[in-house]
């Protein structure tokens, strides 16, 4: 079910959708299996991890934290700041972090970057209302000079944004110019990544259509132009991310923010011109559901948060590029969210 709240507004779509068989376009498929008595694929892993996880403020309150990857110096970040932080991305150097304020009832959703350790944070040039009802889901670009954004626009009072989209902000001059944008019609997107030549963006947009969500991935140029569909609408694809070397993509079925109720999560990986489908993980429909996975800056592994059907707890597991070694990494507490791996030297 898609829940997205723009100035306390409550955007609810019903979920539900016959998916398309993914083995029509696999190519290959390489179930993972659990190796939990070996070390994790990140167990080595210099710099920090930075995900999403509650804070004691209350269940509702998210936080930015900061932890090793054998689970030690756990702490959180920029907690001065008000409201909820979310979707935490380092920059390809691993010395600044980038991430988002939620929006409240006072201000629409807005986007931080700061050190690499949290100090010095401070707020882009704001996304202001009526025109702009929101900057949220930030990703660096790889030369660290912009920032690619989700973005909310045209606020109707009572009603969801007219329009969604993605924007990329030039850091340096403060500007924004918009690279897709759509009508409320045709859907919402999400997470931009960046490809490793700087030249392309990898997104996913839901949509709502008599039958339910649909969600799949597209890639297009940083100057808005070639835009394309990589994944079947019914393939219900989300949360991607471009590999480092810049041949495949990875992404999940049935994205949390979309489809919270239970229902089948699955890794894939896919080159960025739609071809070459492979599966890496073999949960089935009851079994557990693997979501929101980021490539590691080696490209050796993939980052991902677990859950069960009903979507508690959320623990962070590690899985091989190929599928193999599927382990977990973070699982002290009930949860962890869109983990990141810091870029070290």
């Amino acid at each position: 079910m898609i829940k997205r709240t723009v100035l306390a507004l409550l955007l609810v779509l019903a979920a539900g959708c016959s998916a398309t068989s993914a083995a029509a376009m696999s190519e290959a498929t390489s179930p993972s299996r659990s190796t939990s008595a070996v070390p994790s694929p990140v167990a080595s892993a210099k710099g920090w991890l930075a995900y999403q996880g509650t804070t004691p403020r209350g269940e509702f309150e998210d936080g930015i934290f900061l932890v090793r990857t054998d689970g030690s110096d756990d702490h959180q970040i920029v907690a001065d700041l008000p409201g909820r932080q979310l979707h935490p991305d380092f920059s390809r150097d691993g010395k600044r972090l980038t991430f988002d304020l939620a929006a409240s009832e006072e201000s629409p959703s807005q986007v931080y970057v700061a050190d690499a350790d949290g100090a010095h944070a401070r707020r882009l040039p704001p996304c202001r209302l009526p025109k702009c009802a929101g900057h949220w889901e930030p990703a660096w670009s790889p030369d660290g000079r912009h920032l690619a954004v989700s973005t909310d626009i045209d606020l109707r009072p009572g009603l969801p944004p007219a329009r969604f989209g993605i924007a990329i902000i030039d850091l340096a001059k403060g500007t924004e110019r918009p690279v897709v944008d759509n009508t409320f019609e045709a859907g919402q997107d999400h997470f931009a990544r960046w490809s490793p030549d700087g030249r392309r963006l990898v997104f996913w947009r839901g949509r709502e259509r008599p039958g339910g969500v649909q969600a799949a991935v597209f890639v297009v140029g940083v100057d808005g132009t070639g835009l394309r569909q990589l994944t079947p609408w019914g393939l219900l694809a989300g949360d991607p991310d471009w590999s480092p070397d810049g041949a495949r993509v990875v992404f999940n079925t049935r994205p949390l923010v979309d489809f919270q109720e239970s229902g089948r999560s699955e890794l894939y990986t896919i080159r960025p011109d739609g071809t070459g489908l492979r599966r890496l993980t073999a949960y089935g429909p009851n079994g557990p559901r693997a979501t929101q996975p980021r490539w590691t800056p080696d490209g050796k592994a993939i980052l991902y948060t677990r859950t069960n059907q009903d979507g508690f707890p959320r623990h962070i597991y590690a899985i091989n590029a190929d599928g193999t070694s599927d382990t977990p990494v973070l699982t002290a507490k009930p949860i962890y969210t869109h983990p990141i791996l810091q870029p070290t030297p």
